[in-house]
């Protein structure tokens, strides 16, 4: 079996220094790779987007993981286990040079390098280098690369920028740290949401408490799902389910309200496992998401039929899609005219959402087109002798309603409403300056 490059690693790092992460030998090499001191700045700035001192890199395990991975990952594609464990060792891919550094050859190298790698050892003239055609798999399959690096393969795949930009990152062997630092220089990275960028960045910058976020809505999801009645979707080992990972993520990164997470798991409820995998899968979000976007609820059937129609190219995400909206702008028919043409309901309706949110104090996530309120203002009919396409409701008139609601006397808008009112009563009596 061919060594993969994380079992590389390994060897390396016990080889080189026995896994010591501080160790800095006395012709100045550093870490649990051995990296150089004069190598460090320009290696740390290829593998992070940024340079680094040696002081920092050896107190940074993580920055010598990813310098290693980056290194020795672009010598692994191009010439194998073997070679590139050479290239680390002598800068040149022959695994069986005779050439020593006064202790070892590079072929006695190359092979404590494998057999503590678990890979074996290089025999004499066995090993075919330097072609550049070496094709190496994976340890991790595309769901857990793009899991590495703070997102979902269902999402890469949402965006060509973002799917390029993916590419070029596993193909690279690029580090986590450096995948976030090209990603914000993304234009999908500028017209993401505040959630979704807090959610990568902490990922790679506190992972003790993005570990602790994960774990609190590993447990608030999975109870949801029970209540959606897909039953326990953590397993004896506290590990999650494949469907639970989705929607804790939908719900930490992107924001997602409880009540659309359950609507979202309900809809999941009768599919294979409550999973559905590849092409299938992906047009199941995109519709649910459409249909959430535009304030539309199907039936889980519904969603199943026409994901699986899609996949075996029965019909196209684009038909669909077309359905859900000609639904939605019957439903808000006063906004006909821009649901048709591509926007969404739910941006319409961001001024009344914003609204609710500042006037009940809740976030904005929160509040959606199934809002009672929000429902009332985006359905309302126009007004005789008024245009048929915009908003129909006031915003005046919105608050005014929102002000009645009984919640809104607990938060401290009312309070503080209230007192000002009271204040210029006491104020025209006399009573107060």
């Amino acid at each position: 079996m061919a060594t993969t490059l994380d079992q590389l690693l390994y060897g390396v790092r016990q080889v080189e220094s026995g896994g010591n992460y501080s160790v800095v030998n006395s012709i100045g090499a550093v870490g649990a790779y051995q990296v150089m001191k004069g190598n460090i700045p320009e290696w740390t700035r290829q593998a992070l987007g940024y340079s680094m001192t040696w002081q920092q890199f050896r107190n940074s395990r993580a920055a010598q993981d990813a310098v290693a991975r980056y290194k020795l990952g672009v010598f692994y594609k191009k010439y194998g286990a073997a070679g590139a464990a050479s290239m680390w060792f002598s800068g040149q891919p022959n695994p069986n040079s005779s050439a020593s550094d006064g202790g070892n050859t590079v072929r006695q190298y190359v092979n404590k390098v494998l057999s503590a790698s678990g890979g074996g050892a290089v025999a004499s003239g066995g090993v075919s280098y330097g072609s550049g055609t070496t094709t190496v798999t994976p340890t991790l399959d595309r769901d857990e690369l793009a899991s590495q690096y703070g997102l979902t393969s269902s999402l890469i795949n949402s965006s060509k920028e973002l799917k390029r930009l993916f590419n070029q990152a596993v193909s690279g062997s690029w580090s986590a740290a450096k995948f976030q630092a090209q990603l914000k220089n993304t234009k999908w990275w500028s017209s993401q949401s505040d959630t979704l960028r807090k959610y990568v960045t902490l990922k790679f910058t506190d992972p003790a408490t993005f570990k602790q976020n994960w774990s609190n809505g590993q447990f608030k999801i999975n109870s949801l799902a029970v209540q959606v009645g897909l039953g326990n979707q953590i397993n004896s080992k506290g590990q999650s389910s494949a469907l639970l990972k989705s929607a804790i993520y939908n719900s930490i990164a992107l924001g997602w309200s409880d009540a659309r997470i359950k609507d979202w798991l309900g809809a999941r409820s009768t599919t294979h496992g409550g999973v559905m995998w590849g092409e299938a899968g992906e047009a199941f979000d995109k519709l649910h998401t459409a249909a959430y976007m535009n304030g539309m609820s199907y039936s889980s059937d519904w969603y199943k039929k026409n994901a699986v129609s899609i996949a075996s190219g029965k019909s196209t995400e684009e038909t669909v899609e077309a359905t859900v909206r000609a639904a939605a702008a019957a439903r808000y028919s006063g906004f006909k005219d821009q649901i048709l043409a591509g926007q969404n309901v739910m941006d319409l309706a961001a001024p009344y959402i914003k609204s609710l949110s500042d006037l009940l104090e809740v976030p904005e996530t929160d509040v959606d087109l199934f809002n009672t309120h929000v429902a009332k203002a985006m359905t309302a009919k126009p007004a005789a002798g008024t245009a048929s396409s915009g908003s129909q409701m006031p915003l005046w008139q919105f608050e005014n309603e929102v002000r009645a609601d009984p919640l809104w006397r607990k938060t401290n808008n009312a309070r503080e409403s209230m007192m000002t009112v009271a204040h210029q009563v006491a104020k025209d009596f006399g009573l107060a300056y």
